[in-house]
């Protein structure tokens, strides 16, 4: 009787181990199976992802597009050497232009597109000097002036802005009216600044 007790209990351990290992098989059949299925749907939405016509990027909409902002503004970056009376300022240290429109080179601005802009200038005349400053449309015309007059110790410095309407291409500029014929001297503080509005 004892034997076969320990027989029976022998069989039955034996019966629950392999009980146990097809659980263990059929759990490791499930996980492999959602591994499967995880694979499938990730790659399905891949493949969705590529066969989306995503919008362009920023850089890509300003290529094909008018720009959506236009912006400028550029500093002197060390005092000018003397301007000659009807020549252009050349503001060449830039501090931001999204849009590339302002040309160090040249001192000028060319509208990308059509729309209402506003132009700001910022001048000080180095000292002993007296500096007219105009903003200067295509054709010659005169938008604005500033006007600073220094003593021999002294400083002076004066800032004028407009809002005008500009068709794209239209160019936009400063040069030195000359007060009384005479040339000037602007410091490193000097400005020319442009923005669109809409």
């Amino acid at each position: 009787m004892t034997s076969y007790i320990h027989r029976e209990g022998a069989y039955s351990l034996s019966s629950s181990e392999t009980n146990h290992s097809l659980q263990i098989n059929m759990i490791r059949t499930k996980m492999q199976i959602v591994i499967v299925v995880i694979f499938i749907v990730f790659e399905g939405m891949l493949e969705a992802n590529r066969q989306i016509q995503w919008p362009k990027t920023r850089n890509a909409i300003q290529k094909d597009e008018a720009p959506s902002s236009v912006a400028f503004t550029y500093k002197i970056n060390t005092d000018t050497d003397e301007i000659a009376v009807g020549d252009t300022v050349k503001f060449v240290t830039q501090i931001f232009d999204n849009t590339g429109s302002f040309d160090p080179s040249t001192g000028e601005f060319t509208a990308p597109s059509c729309g209402l802009y506003v132009f700001m200038l910022n001048i000080r005349s180095n000292q002993g000097k007296v500096c007219w400053i105009d903003i200067i449309k295509d054709g010659g015309e005169r938008l604005a002036t500033a006007f600073a007059q220094s003593s021999d110790k002294v400083h002076d410095g004066d800032s004028t802005f407009l809002t005008i309407y500009l068709k794209e291409g239209d160019k936009v500029w400063t040069k030195n009216h000359g007060y009384q014929g005479t040339v000037c001297t602007i410091d490193y503080d000097s400005s020319f600044a442009g923005f669109r509005l809409n």
